[in-house]
């Protein structure tokens, strides 16, 4: 069974809140000891490129930590910024919801 941690934002991430998202995400990063970091999206109404960079950022922060770094439940206007940005390639956004996690 893989170690798994989920990390859920909820809203808008912006360059109003990017510092906060990213103390936040980094933070949980830092402090789980899972192997397997998903951000569940199911929340998050609207990301801009603020946002954006921070995702890079979290996602190399974990693989410098040699963890796995997962977007899902990412709603189709959230994926189609992504999509456009080509980080949709690179972030690993998965099309499972939370019960498939479930599984071993």
């Amino acid at each position: 069974m893989h170690d798994r941690a989920i990390y859920t934002p909820e809203g808008i991430i912006n360059e109003t809140n990017k510092s906060n998202f990213q103390q936040q995400l980094f933070n949980f990063i830092h402090n789980t000891s899972n192997q397997d970091i998903f951000v569940d999206f199911q929340r998050v109404e609207l990301v801009d490129g603020s946002g954006l960079v921070v995702l890079v950022n979290a996602y190399n922060e974990a693989k410098n930590q040699r963890k796995n770094f997962y977007l899902f439940n990412v709603s189709p206007s959230v994926k189609m910024i992504f999509e456009i940005s080509q980080l949709d390639k690179v972030l690993g956004i998965r099309e499972f919801n939370q019960n498939d996690l479930l599984v071993a």
